[in-house]
């Protein structure tokens, strides 16, 4: 690449006259900002002493990284702040990356972190709900959780355990038959009276135990509450209670108990390929690991242990809970800065630890083989595996909904009938596996018979080539899902998960409700009605009317194909608009014929002589 003499002299002025500032930069802590020739924020950094960190940029044969001498190329301007300690630099530093967000430095997105979980215990029936700002009310919190997603998988653990409501209070008082939930188990329907208030204000005590970590305590007390109630020869309530235990101590089984019980520790590990680095924390509390989350940057153009100094700063300015002790894999940059900032926010003292054995080394390997995991994994869609995970519990799936495929049938007063097919992978639309279908064998207005026809095809396609989708999902009712269900006895594949998706209608069948849904399962002998709790339900919702739009799409084409090939085309001063409009009019020849003169004459473009023209066409090509 040439380069021109004046660009080469102005890029040597620029780097004097920085070396100049850096050279009269006090020797106080504070935070330093690079610039762009634009005047434009691209890196905001924090020193114990400014002077020293900022010319390690500078120096000759200094830092030689390839990162570093990146950034130092697009520095035009240098800019800094004293303060009066570090702990004061330290909170500079993430409200101004806060505030402008420089190109290199990673951000900590306020929405990805530190949720708690809300307890309505001023409500008769309490439910559990994630927020991210606690309020000053009557409400019991937990948290803060570092991780939303674990916050979640955590509540539907508990809600298999101890079912509870999930409802908003406007949709319980006004409810008059129970939802999903209560089918599948997941809640007692105080919305109908099915359950005594006390009976909840128990089950509301064991979330509660359960969530402030008395794990220990709440075995115990199912235990007791057990025995009892098999020594009152009460045998069905003591199996329910029986089956709580066992399910409250599988899941305290999965928490990875450490040796040192009731140390709080936070793990960071790290994983970086060139520009995309991934950062996990794991969270230890009370000596068990509960949980951990993964944060994903793609401008990490610095040196790992200047990023995770930073990450550390922002983590916990932002809410997260500090922990006794913070353990790494490496040292980081401002460490000790960091540790003293924060033992004075937790009023004890905080450790930053960087183990080379043991236990604690052990630690900071599995933190480090997470964020590896968790940079393969990104992009594959966290939400989404969540949401199909959700799904597959909720309905009782055999196989995890990895694929989803949707039929739906179009036709025009049983003219012309197509179905489609979508796809579904991972939760997001598959394009190149959606596919369209002309009905062959149907004629009429038959839907059932149509969906037959097209399913049998593509299923028994499916089983030639191995190749058939993790659940199929149709459009329609109990009637649709029972045709489905027959094509899948007949041709071997009983095994295959199916659902039916229809909407909701009022006034006697006529008008169909938007929003509101019912989903058929063969599981369940009532259709559940789906109106906003789950959003992996709603999935579900998104997938029918892709199949729906997909299927009117062809369905056009199809017709607008048949506009073409007409035998208006012979009629003289019958043009491709006007064709249109009587076709449109009279849905085809055999209407046009019925209408006579006296009707086509009301299409606007047909004049009575016309009329006549045309009835005189249509009545020799029958």
């Amino acid at each position: 690449m040439r380069h021109n003499r004046t660009d080469i002299m102005t890029s040597q002025n620029t780097e004097e006259r920085l070396r100049n500032q850096v050279d009269r930069l006090p020797l106080d802590p504070g935070v330093y900002l690079f610039k762009d020739s634009k005047g434009r924020i691209i890196y905001v950094g924090k020193a114990k002493e400014l002077r020293t960190r900022v010319r390690s940029y500078f120096r000759d044969g200094g830092d030689g990284r390839y990162h570093i001498q990146f950034l130092i190329k697009r520095i035009a301007e240098l800019d800094f702040m004293v303060t009066r300690t570090e702990q004061e630099a330290l909170i500079l530093e993430n409200n101004l990356i806060k505030k402008h967000r420089p190109r290199y430095n990673i951000f900590l997105r306020d929405d990805k972190t530190y949720v708690n979980v809300r307890l309505n215990v001023d409500h008769a029936f309490p439910r559990l709900t994630i927020v991210r700002n606690p309020r000053k009310d009557k409400a019991k919190y937990f948290g803060p959780y570092a991780s939303a997603g674990s916050v979640r998988s955590t509540l539907r653990t508990l809600g298999k355990i101890f079912p509870m409501r999930t409802c908003s209070d406007q949709e319980l008082a006004n409810r008059k038959r129970p939802c999903l939930y209560y089918y599948i188990k997941r809640c007692p329907a105080p919305c109908v009276g099915y359950v005594d208030a006390q009976v909840y204000a128990d089950t509301v005590g064991q979330v509660t135990m359960f969530l402030k970590g008395r794990g220990d305590q709440l075995t115990k007390a199912l235990k007791d509450k057990m025995e009892l109630q098999a020594a009152e020869r009460k045998y069905e309530k003591a199996s329910r209670t029986r089956d709580q235990l066992y399910a409250v101590q599988r899941t305290l089984e999965k928490q990875r108990i450490t040796k040192h019980g009731g140390v709080h520790r936070d793990i960071f590990g790290v994983h970086r390929e060139k520009e995309r680095m991934t950062i996990q924390v794991l969270t230890v509390r009370g000596g068990k690991m509960t949980g951990g989350d993964s944060y994903h940057f793609e401008n990490a153009t610095l040196p790992v242990e200047e990023h995770l100094s930073s990450f550390i700063n922002q983590y916990y300015q932002r809410g997260a809970a500090i922990p006794n002790e913070i353990i790494l894999a490496s040292p980081i940059d401002d460490g000790e800065a960091i540790g003293a900032y924060l033992s004075e926010r937790r009023e004890a003292r905080v450790r930053f630890i960087v183990p080379q054995r043991g236990e604690k080394k052990q630690l900071a390997d599995l933190a480090a083989r997470n964020a590896r995991v968790a940079f393969e994994d990104t992009g594959a869609g966290g939400r989404s595996t969540e949401l199909l995970e959700e799904l597959q519990d909720l309905l009782e799936l055999r196989a995890f909904p990895h694929r989803i495929e949707c039929f739906d049938i179009s036709n025009f007063q049983g003219s012309e009938a197509v179905a489609s097919r979508v796809a579904f992978v991972d939760g997001e639309p598959a394009r190149t596996l959606y596919r369209h279908y002309r009905v062959r064998t149907i004629k009429g207005a038959n839907d059932y018979g149509m969906m037959e026809e097209v399913l049998k095809r593509r299923i028994a396609k499916g089983i030639k080539e191995h190749d058939l989708p993790d659940l199929l999902l149709v459009d329609g009712g109990r009637g649709q899902l029972n045709v489905a269900l027959k094509v899948m006895d007949r041709l071997g594949a009983e095994d295959q998960d199916v659902l039916g998706i229809a909407k909701v209608k009022e006034n006697n069948g006529k008008r169909k409700v938007r929003d509101k849904e019912r989903i058929y399962s063969p599981h369940l002998p009532e259709p559940l009605l789906l109106e906003g709790n789950s959003d992996a339900l709603h999935l579900l919702q998104r997938i029918r009317d892709e199949a729906h739009r997909f299927a009117i799409t062809y369905h056009k084409k199809i017709r607008s194909k048949g506009v073409r090939a007409s035998v208006l085309d012979a009629v003289p001063g019958v043009g491709p608009v006007l064709k249109q409009r009587l076709l449109t009019a009279f849905a085809g020849p055999d209407g046009m014929r019925k209408a006579g003169t006296a009707g086509l004459v009301t299409v606007q473009g047909v004049s009575s002589r016309l009329a006549a023209k045309i009835i005189d066409v249509l009545g020799r090509a029958t």
